[in-house]
């Protein structure tokens, strides 16, 4: 007895059994049936699968539109290509990453533990980020200016165009790029006439009528209107957006002279503190530090929390123009001046900040002041303190600029050799880290890649990169907050709210690198001439307190041993 496929024995009431013939047809039979199965199943999965991906269904339709002898090879060829595309991304992302990344080190560059090094190229550029933001194109006549003045043209545009020219010359051949951010709409032919005086090379993108709208609650709260305060915010989302394409971000005002000396000094400050940090210790036996100024512990090992609250700083300058009607302070405080180190006379250098030979147009600037014509108005020596800093190859005594205060973690505060400490200013306390006419102001600020980073994930209060979102942020930032917060420095080394509490060092061999030159040169016309101390004066007075506090340390290291 057989039936379509098999035939099985019949029962003859005997216990043997005899094994299923199998017919050659039938077993023909059988397997197109089992891949009719298999087939109409895959059919079956496959329009599910195209209900619920409308891109598989494109796909597919494709596939039925081509000759039956060909679906096989259209497929295959349509893998591979999809194989080719994963390798060539994945080829770019690896490079790009390598690229943006990696250390790029100018000649004479040491960036060292600041940018993590990808590859054998030490010669790539250092990729520097210079935004200037602008709040004026003409002037208004407010705080000692001139009305109607093209500030764009006569101000902005020089000292811009001064500033990359230094960065991208010998020795530090850096590689700049320039994002400029302006409250007012920027005309094509003013674009085009600052493009045409950049050195080649140099890339640059705007950002135009760039104020914040908001319900401005000092002045209108029934109409947006132009939050002009919040313009300093800008730069934020800028270096957000770019902050994986540069090593080096310089976010100023426009009429701040930033030079290749100043970056390049930066960034071996940056590498040799961020060395020390590496090698200090997680703890020590008088951290956190004594807080009484006469008493306070000024050179030594720090941790590893001091270290990494240490930034080099900047003190901004002016030079004077008409001395007879805009002169500088004729009475100095009580410390002493003394220009004698090491038995040599020694004054600031002002080539570095102020010589302004290639700048312009040059209305009404000096070319190559005098180290007695640079002037200082925000700081004075009462602010300021030593600290020696051991194990440094680069530097070793250094000055501790004001901020640090408010909401500082006690284990990370870095005390100093208070410039009071041996009674020069009488009963007067050590000033607060926010005096506004002590805090030396930067009209802007200098940070690695890495540093920012850092300061946005792990050491500010509140977030350093937008967004900044409620309770530490009011408006997004629109409210409270002003230019001295986001540029002058507050948010990044004062405790007001969100700040970094970062502490700034100025090399004391090397003080007059950290001197950056406001070119306006307008606050000594807007301010009295008792808030213009000559920076050369303060120099010399702070050569007297570095003499007291190596005097001092030599004289405990003494008695220690």
């Amino acid at each position: 007895m057989t039936t379509d496929l098999l035939s099985y024995p019949t029962n003859t009431g005997t216990t043997s059994q005899q094994q299923p013939l199998l017919d050659a047809s039938s077993n023909d039979e059988a397997k197109e049936s089992h891949k009719n199965k298999i087939k109409n199943r895959f059919l079956d999965e496959l329009e599910a699968w195209e209900k619920k991906s409308p891109l598989l269904k494109k796909f597919t339709n494709q596939v039925r539109r081509i000759p039956p002898s060909l679906r096989v090879a259209f497929i295959i060829g349509w893998v591979l290509w999809k194989f080719v595309l994963l390798f060539v991304a994945i080829r770019v992302f690896w490079w790009g990453a390598a690229k943006t990344v990696g250390n790029h080190r100018g000649r004479g560059t040491s960036v060292g533990a600041v940018t993590p090094h990808f590859g054998d190229n030490e010669e790539a550029p250092t990729k520097v980020l210079y935004i200037v933001t602008s709040l004026a194109e003409f002037d208004n006549g407010l705080r000692a200016t001139k009305k109607g003045r093209d500030r764009f043209q006569e101000l902005m545009v020089p000292t811009i165009v001064d500033s990359i020219e230094t960065m991208v010359s010998h020795p530090y051949d850096f590689e700049v790029d320039l994002h400029l951010i302006t409250a007012y709409t920027l005309k094509p032919e003013r674009i085009q006439y600052l493009q045409d005086l950049l050195p080649n090379g140099v890339g640059l993108e705007t950002w135009d009528d760039a104020c914040p709208l908001g319900y401005d609650k000092r002045h209108d709260e029934k109409h947006v209107l132009d939050v002009t305060r919040a313009l300093a915010r800008q730069h934020r989302y800028v270096m957000k957006d770019k902050m994986h394409h540069y090593d080096v971000f310089l976010p100023f005002e426009d009429d701040m002279r930033i030079t290749g000396a100043h970056v390049q000094h930066y960034l071996d400050m940056s590498t040799e503190l961020e060395h020390l940090a590496h090698d200090a210790p997680h703890t020590m036996s008088d951290v956190p530090e004594s807080e009484d100024p006469k008493k306070m512990k000024f050179f030594g090992k720090m941790t590893q929390d001091q270290m990494k609250r240490l930034v080099p700083g900047l003190i901004r300058v002016e030079v004077l123009v008409d001395e007879a009607e805009h002169g500088a302070q004729n009475k100095l405080g009580p410390i002493e001046v003394d220009f004698d180190i090491d038995g040599v006379e020694t004054h600031i250098d002002p080539s570095i900040c102020c010589h302004v030979p290639n700048l312009q147009p040059n209305v009404g600037i000096p070319v190559r002041p005098d180290a007695a014509d640079v002037v200082i108005w925000e700081t004075r020596a009462e602010a300021l303190s030593f600290r020696h800093i051991p194990d440094s190859k680069l530097f070793d005594w250094t000055i501790l600029m004001p901020g640090p205060g408010k909401r500082e973690d006690p284990s990370e505060k870095v005390m100093g050799y208070w410039s009071g400490r041996s009674g020069a200013f009488g009963d007067m306390k050590k000033p607060s880290g926010g005096v506004p006419d002590l805090i030396a102001q930067q009209g802007g600020w200098m940070a690695t890649r890495e540093q920012v980073i850092r300061l946005d994930e792990e050491l500010c209060a509140g977030v350093f990169l937008p967004p900044f979102d409620a309770p530490m942020y009011y408006e997004d930032g629109q409210q409270s907050m002003n230019v001295e917060y986001w540029s002058g420095g507050y948010q990044y080394f004062t405790g007001v709210r969100g700040g970094c509490n970062m502490q700034r060092v100025i090399s004391w061999k090397d003080f007059s690198k950290h001197l950056i030159y406001h070119v306006a040169n307008n606050k000594q016309k807007q301010l009295t001439s008792d808030r213009m101390l000559r920076a050369d004066h303060l120099f010399a007075q702070m050569n007297t307190v570095q003499k007291k506090a190596q005097a001092a340390m030599e004289s405990i290291t003494e008695h220690q041993h």
